[in-house]
């Protein structure tokens, strides 16, 4: 992992080394009741933890309803569910309910377990919960640079930052948190209703799109004919395969030209492109003005919605 002087400020890796050195839990306790109070945040921390006597059993918590999601940066543990025994590595998230039938603890032969976690209460943390429960389970796969642990990220700076001030502002970032949860679960559910060879290549794109991957590349991946690909990806995706990767790369180099100070041809080549030029010329056509147009357009833009 490089070290943050190296790093991109906006990135992922970035923000995982910065709270790196302010690890450390922070709970909210403000007076003021909201009117129809149905989220808030009670707990959000960042911890690097080494010790088996890291050990939380959810029966012999506080007794107020919680709702916890906790994300693994590296390192392992273990979630107990009854008598289900669940491992948990880098990439991937539980969630439970506190109090419940669960236990969440560093194995032996773990040598840490790196997590950034957030606890919610409320009526739609509940809903949501369930929702995450029913549709994926309580083990959730997670890119760490999905918009979903952007946020996590985003959300545990402004708290170091002290930037959270109020019941209103957790109480919002809460309600983010929670919509990003739905967005991410109907995404996959999205993704889990294509045919199987098309979900295929369209992970094997979104893994890969960085690479100079071909069409011959993703017919392989999908163990379907390049001619048979484009057939189904034009059937459920309404684009062709090579269409949907340079999406992904265009859509991807706009955060970067948002976030970043990398170099345009620097980030032609992140983004997969074999030269800035062309890379330029696709952009161009797909967003109606260049790159270094669209980094200096005066109107403040943090994302960009594509159809």
């Amino acid at each position: 992992m490089k070290n943050c002087s190296q790093t991109e400020r906006g990135s992922p890796v970035y923000e995982i080394n910065a709270l790196k050195q302010e690890e450390g839990s922070f709970g909210f306790s403000f007076q003021e009741q909201l009117p129809g109070d149905l989220t808030r945040i009670k707990y959000i921390g960042r911890e690097e933890r080494t010790s088996t006597d890291y050990y939380w059993d959810g029966l012999l918590r506080e007794k107020d309803t919680n709702f916890i999601f906790q994300y693994t940066l590296s390192g392992s543990g273990i979630l107990e569910l009854g008598q289900t025994i669940h491992p948990i590595h880098p990439g991937e998230a539980f969630i439970v309910k506190v109090p419940s039938d669960h236990r969440y603890y560093i194995p032996s032969h773990s040598e840490k377990w790196d997590f950034v976690f957030i606890t919610l209460q409320g009526e739609l943390a509940e809903q949501c919960w369930s929702f995450l429960q029913d549709t994926i389970g309580p083990i959730l796969r997670i890119d760490p640079d999905s918009k979903l642990i952007r946020l996590l990220l985003k959300t545990y700076r402004e708290t170091v930052d002290r930037k959270i001030t109020d019941a209103y502002h957790a109480s919002a970032r809460g309600y983010e948190f929670i919509m990003e949860c739905y967005r991410f679960a109907k995404k996959l559910e999205k993704t889990k209703a294509l045919p199987v060879h098309v979900a295929q290549a369209v992970s094997f794109i979104q893994t890969n799109f960085h690479h100079p991957i071909t069409l011959n590349d993703m017919a392989k991946a999908s163990s379907l004919s390049k001619y048979y690909l484009i057939k189904q990806f034009n059937e459920y995706l309404h684009a062709t395969p090579i269409q949907f990767l340079t999406k992904i790369r265009i859509e991807q180099a706009t955060q970067l030209l948002l976030n970043t100070n990398l170099p345009i041809k620097k980030i032609a080549t992140e983004v997969g492109f074999s030269n800035d030029n062309y890379f330029n010329k696709v952009f161009q056509k797909m967003m109606g003005m260049s790159a270094g147009t669209f980094r200096q357009c005066k109107t403040p833009i943090n994302h960009i919605i594509f159809d």
